[in-house]
């Protein structure tokens, strides 16, 4: 069962006494929406399981098996979010491609954020493997009176997971949408930076509103947890997606024609023939 969200900042906020918190590591913020935050949970539950796999083991069991278990967590984790993320994505894309009736082979899905999403797991499971294996090689080596523990570590690997898979999850959307945007209304269109005009704006999305309209290759993405849009100067399509549109109409009446349809403009035919013979 996914818990209910906590803001991000609580996991910061946590004492030691609340080190044994079972749902500590199981939770996804709440500016995602819920199929971004099932992707998020189900990394999380990979990284809680080797948390609860090491939680047991001796500092020195860490130092000798911290390279296998984190390098299995690593594919593991790579697998489930690249799958997982294009299969969202897929979802949110086809469902676009739908709203403005566009067969599947005129625009194609993006995937240009699926190798920075792959980096950012081996990047993060990397720092985790380290930062374990040096607090363990210093526990071992000064036997220090604090108590071992590695669940801050596993912590901070949480923002990065919500960072590097959470995020760029929406990258992916957003630039699939972008996508189906540029086919629809021609990839020279202009469009408006729109802010939310409210007190939580910040300085840099209030001066990309302030610009002049450019095409969606020349404007940045919004911040991943943003509430940015951007609008068209106009709503006019293009040329070639109105030319899809004809010939999807013109397809639509061809399988729509029936023998009996066929059968009388045979007919019809016949008497308009011998109409114009008399």
């Amino acid at each position: 069962m996914v818990k209910q969200i906590q803001e991000l900042e609580d996991y910061y906020l946590l004492n030691d006494e609340d080190d044994d918190d079972p749902y500590s590591l199981f939770y996804a913020p709440s500016y995602y929406d819920v199929d971004e935050q099932l992707v998020i949970v189900a990394c999380l539950m990979l990284l809680e399981q080797r948390y609860r796999v090491m939680q047991s083991m001796t500092p020195q069991e860490i130092v000798d098996e911290v390279d296998e278990i984190i390098d299995s967590l690593n594919t593991e984790l790579t697998n489930t979010a690249l799958s997982k993320i294009d299969d969202t994505v897929k979802s949110f894309f086809d469902n676009l491609m739908n709203e403005y009736s566009i067969p599947s082979n005129y625009v194609a899905q993006d995937t240009s954020m699926y190798p920075i999403i792959e980096q950012s797991i081996d990047t993060l499971c990397n720092q985790l493997k380290g930062e374990i294996k040096q607090k363990s090689m210093f526990f071992i080596d000064n036997l220090t009176k604090d108590t071992f523990n590695i669940l801050p570590n596993f912590k901070r690997a949480i923002r990065r997971i919500i960072d590097g898979v959470g995020g760029n999850l929406i990258y992916s959307k957003e630039k699939s949408k972008r996508n189906i945007e540029e086919f629809v209304y021609g990839e020279d269109k202009l469009y408006y930076w729109i802010t939310a005009n409210d007190e939580k704006v910040c300085a840099w999305c209030r001066m990309q509103e302030s610009l002049p309209p450019r095409t969606l290759r020349e404007m940045p993405l919004d911040h991943w947890n943003g509430r940015c849009e951007h609008e068209p100067v106009d709503y006019m399509y293009s040329d070639e997606y109105m030319l899809m549109l004809a010939r999807g109409e013109y397809m639509d009446e061809i399988n729509s024609f029936t023998p009996e349809d066929a059968s009388m403009s045979q007919s019809e035919g016949r008497i308009q023939a011998e109409r114009r013979r008399i």
